[in-house]
């Protein structure tokens, strides 16, 4: 796998993981309650993670895709809360 196969894999499950924790738990909040809906949405994307995250252990190492790792999930995160904020806002008024 060449390093920008490998970017654009991570690119894509990066995508998909800040649409999981936008949108997870607003499904799982009202079952759940906030605590464990927060929680299970986190695990639903660290396990999408997962693969991306050994493939990059393998091909960078560890110690560079655990800072890869850290860095994207707290800038997913934080692109996740505003962009349920976003749409929460406009579905209510």
């Amino acid at each position: 796998m060449s390093r920008a196969e490998l970017l654009w894999i991570t690119f894509g499950t990066w995508l998909g993981g800040v649409f999981i924790l936008a949108f997870l738990p607003v499904i799982l909040i009202p079952r759940l309650g906030i605590p464990m809906g927060m929680a299970a949405s986190y695990l639903v994307f660290f396990l999408a993670w997962q693969p991306v995250q050994t493939i990059t252990q393998r091909a960078l190492g560890i110690r560079t895709a655990l800072f890869r790792m850290i860095v994207l999930v707290g800038v997913g995160a934080v692109l996740a809360f505003y962009l349920r904020e976003l749409v929460l806002a406009l579905t209510r008024g």
